[in-house]
C-alpha cells in the first residue's frame, strides 16, 4: 500500500514539472540552418523556415550546417537551507550540436521538391544530482526532431507556394528529487526525499506546414510560412526510490502538444551588393491551458483522486506560458569575388514568466549579435561559418510556483558556431 501511495503522489508531483521544459522555446534563438536563413531565403532550410523558398533554389541542392551551442547556466538559489547556511550556487555547461539536413530537387514543369531532418525543439541541462535545486531538476535530454518532405509549385513567374509533412520524433529523460512529506512538500530531508528518474519518453506524431515565396523582381523576395501545431503521446517509464519505501519502477504516458508557428521574412537589396534580410517568428505557446498525464503501474492504469470532488480522473496540468515573437536583421556584403561578408542582431524574448522558472525550465530575454562569413569555393559549392553571442538579462526569481521554492538568480551565457555546406548540381 505504501508503494501505490509513493507511485501515485510522487509520480503526479514529477510530472507536473516535466511538460513544462518542453513549452519554453529553447535556449537560443531557433535559427534553423544558421543566422543568414529564413522564410525569404531560397535554400534547403527551407524545409522548416518554408515549403515554397525550396522551389527559388533553381537546381538540385544539398543543404548541411552544424551549430554548435556552448551553454553555462548557474543558479543561485535564495534563502537558507535546512541547516541554516546560504545555499551553494550551482551551474552546469555543455556542448550540443544541431545538425540540419535537406536535399532539394528540381522537378518538371515547375515543381520542385525537398527533404530535411531538423530539431525544431531540443534542450539539455545537467546540475548536480544532489545540487540544491535538485528538488526542482537536476537533468534533463529532450528532443524534438522533424523529418519533413516538402513539395512546391510555381504558380506564377513571381509566385510560388509549397507545402510539407513534419513526421516527428519526440523524447525526453529528466532526473530529479521530491519529497514525500506529503504535508509539508518543501521537506527537504534525506529520509523524505525520493529519486525520480523518468526514462526514455519517446513517441511520435504528424504535422504538416505551408508557405508562399513572392519574388516579384531580382532585387527582393517574401516569405510566409504556417506551422501547424503537433501533438505528442510519449511512453516511457518512472525508476522511483526512497531509503525508507524501497524503490519502484511504474510506467508513464505524457500527451504533450507543441506550438503552431507563423514565419514572415523579407530579403532585399537596397544597393548594389547589399543584402538586407528581417525575419519575425511567431511562437504561440499560449494556446496549451493543460497538458494531460496518464499513470500506469505494471498491469493496470493508476488514476488520480481528485481531493476537491473524490472522483479519480487524468491529470490536467496548467501551464501559463506565453506567446512569443522572435525578431532578427542580418546585413550582407558581396561585393568581394566569391565571399559574402554579414553581421547582425536577433531579439528573442522569453516565454515563461518568472514565477515558472525552475532549474530545468530556465529560458531568458537574449539580445543575439552575430557575423558570418560565405565562399564560394566553386560555383556549384559555398562554405560557411558564423559566430554568435547571447547577451542575456539574468532572471530573479522571487515569486516562484514551485515547491519547494525556486526563488533565486538564474544566468546564462550562450555562444553558437555555424559550420555550413551547401552544394547545387
Amino acid at each position: 500500500m505504501k508503494r501505490s501511495k509513493l507511485v501515485v503522489v510522487v509520480l503526479l508531483a514529477s510530472l507536473i514539472l516535466i511538460p513544462a521544459e518542453a513549452f519554453s522555446n529553447g535556449y537560443e534563438t531557433p535559427w534553423i540552418g544558421g543566422e543568414l536563413q529564413g522564410p525569404a531565403v531560397a535554400s534547403g532550410a527551407g524545409v522548416y523556415w518554408n515549403p515554397a523558398a525550396i522551389g527559388g533554389i533553381g537546381s538540385n541542392s544539398l543543404f548541411i550546417t552544424v551549430e554548435p551551442n556552448y551553454m553555462y547556466v548557474s543558479y543561485q538559489p535564495s534563502g537558507l537551507d535546512q541547516n541554516g547556511t546560504r545555499y551553494n550556487k550551482v551551474s552546469f555547461q555543455n556542448w550540443a550540436p544541431l545538425p540540419t539536413l535537406a536535399a532539394t530537387f528540381q522537378l518538371p514543369a515547375g515543381f520542385s521538391a525537398g527533404l530535411g531532418v531538423y530539431a525544431p525543439f531540443a534542450r539539455t541541462a545537467n546540475f548536480p544530482l544532489d545540487g540544491p535545486e535538485r528538488f526542482n531538476g537536476s537533468s534533463v535530454l529532450m528532443v524534438f526532431a522533424n523529418v519533413t518532405p516538402v513539395l512546391t509549385y510555381q504558380l506564377l513567374p513571381s509566385l510560388i507556394i509549397g507545402a510539407g509533412f513534419n513526421y516527428s520524433i519526440g523524447y525526453l529523460d529528466e532526473k530529479q528529487s521530491l519529497s514525500i512529506d506529503f504535508a509539508n512538500p518543501s521537506d527537504e530531508s534525506p529520509s523524505a526525499e525520493a529519486k525520480v528518474h523518468l526514462k526514455n519518453n519517446m513517441g511520435t506524431t504528424y504535422g504538416w506546414t505551408a508557405g508562399i515565396y513572392y519574388k516579384p523582381t531580382n532585387n527582393f523576395t517574401a516569405g510566409l510560412s504556417y506551422i501547424a501545431r503537433t501533438y505528442y503521446v510519449l511512453d516511457g517509464t518512472a525508476d522511483i526510490s526512497n531509503p525508507t519505501l524501497g524503490s519502484v519502477t511504474a510506467k508513464t504516458q505524457m500527451f504533450i502538444s507543441m506550438p503552431q508557428i507563423i514565419n514572415f521574412g523579407m530579403h532585399f537589396l537596397p544597393a548594389p551588393n547589399w543584402i538586407v534580410d528581417i525575419t519575425e517568428q511567431w511562437i504561440n505557446w499560449s494556446e496549451y491551458k493543460t497538458i494531460h498525464v496518464r499513470l500506469y503501474d505494471a498491469s493496470s492504469r493508476l488514476v488520480y483522486s481528485d481531493p476537491s470532488t473524490g472522483s479519480s480522473r487524468d491529470l490536467d496540468i496548467l501551464t501559463g506560458f506565453e506567446d512569443v515573437l522572435n525578431s532578427k536583421l542580418w546585413v550582407g556584403y558581396k561585393g568581394f569575388k566569391d565571399w559574402l561578408l554579414a553581421g547582425g542582431v536577433a531579439y528573442d524574448p522569453s516565454g515563461i514568466p518568472l514565477d515558472n522558472i525552475y532549474s530545468l525550465n530556465q529560458e531568458y530575454n537574449k539580445i543575439d549579435v552575430f557575423a558570418g562569413v560565405d565562399y564560394s569555393i566553386s560555383p556549384s559549392t559555398t562554405i560557411g561559418l558564423g559566430y554568435d553571442h547571447s547577451f542575456t538579462q539574468d532572471n530573479q526569481v522571487t515569486n516562484s510556483a514551485s515547491v519547494p521554492s525556486s526563488n533565486g538568480v538564474y544566468k546564462a551565457d550562450i555562444e553558437k558556431i555555424t559550420l555550413l555546406y551547401n552544394y547545387r548540381f
